[in-house]
């Protein structure tokens, strides 16, 4: 009787351990199937059911919410592009403080070295001075006022007067701009030469350096003491661009580094970099009555030409083309 008994709750034990068994397994199955399938639910205020998605964009809802209640209004996010002058206005308050610092020292130096007060130093004191010429010859306008800037930069760095280059007596684009008389010709400063008898009573000769920027084989821009050089006058020949003068911001020597930097800023500082060429230009050249007419009368409304003229044409050196753009006038004139 007893037998019996132990038998069948032995059964039975062995029965309810393996329903144990497979309802976890069953349990253990529908939940991985349900993580797989079924999204994450969460529940709203309002009883509703939202998924994963949904909660991180509620979430992020209620930040914006109280983050603009917290704080106040913002600016729009950035573009991803800009016109140039938005970009330029990061660097606009530095820049312009830059520029009025070499604007000063521009002025100060051509009221130093400027020819109104070179021509009245004593002989000795004129024939130690030196120069800095800028000859331009039938290039683009953009071309020549490039080397007559650069010239007037090396001027500076070098503390030197300037000379601006003339072609059969005329200066570069001369019937449409007017140049400053703190500069020389080269005429004018040979005759000085000889009034002070600089090579009889000194023994100095009016010797011309010539380095040539479209060498690079040739040029000492990278590699020569420009302020120790004793020669009166100086042609750095060949730049057409902003380039040339600032290749002295990696000269080898430190004067020459130095005033370059005090005149052109560091290179690797972006917003430091002044307008030199800008402030240069202002000093030495002005336009021609006639071009200013021109300009404003363009840029105040005024009806399209009936004719236009490249200035290049007029200032080649064969008389050729100057009578050419002259014949295409007057035949242009007679077709209006």
């Amino acid at each position: 009787m007893r037998y019996g008994i132990s038998r069948r709750k032995r059964s039975s034990v062995r029965w309810f351990l393996i329903l144990c068994a497979a309802f976890t397994f069953i349990s253990w199955l529908l939940l991985n199937l349900r993580s797989v399938d079924a999204p994450h639910l969460t529940t709203a205020a309002d009883g509703a059911m939202l998924d994963l998605p949904a909660q991180l964009a509620l979430r992020e809802l209620r930040d914006a919410f109280f983050s603009s209640s917290a704080q106040p209004p913002t600016k729009s996010p950035a573009k991803n592009c800009a016109t140039v002058e938005e970009m330029g206005k990061v660097f606009e308050g530095k820049i312009l403080k830059e520029t009025r610092r070499v604007r000063s020292i521009i002025q100060r130096h051509f009221s130093i070295n400027g020819a109104p007060r070179i021509r009245e130093l004593p002989p000795e004191q004129f024939c130690k001075h030196g120069f800095v010429i800028g000859k331009a010859s039938e290039a683009g306008f953009g071309n020549e006022m490039y080397k007559i800037l650069t010239a007037a930069a090396l001027s500076i760095m070098l503390n030197r007067s300037l000379i601006i280059g003339q072609t059969r007596g005329k200066y570069p684009f001369g019937d449409c701009i007017l140049y400053s008389n703190i500069t020389f010709t080269l005429r004018e400063v040979k005759h000085l030469w000889r009034q002070h008898g600089c090579v009889e009573n000194y023994g100095r000769h009016l010797v011309m350096r010539i380095d040539d920027f479209e060498k690079p084989a040739n040029t000492n821009a990278l590699c020569g003491n420009w302020r120790t050089w004793p020669q009166p006058i100086i042609w750095y020949q060949g730049t057409t661009d902003a380039v040339g003068a600032q290749f002295f911001l990696k000269n080898i020597h430190p004067d020459m580094r130095d005033a370059a930097t005090e005149l052109f800023g560091r290179p690797e500082s972006l917003q430091w970099r002044p307008n030199v060429f800008g402030e240069l230009m202002s000093i030495l050249i002005s336009p021609s009555k006639d071009v200013e007419e021109a300009v404003n009368w363009v840029l105040g409304g005024g009806r399209e030409p009936d004719i236009t003229l490249h200035m290049r044409m007029l200032m080649n050196r064969s008389i050729r083309a100057a009578q050419a753009a002259l014949y295409c006038l007057k035949q242009a004139t007679s077709n209006l």
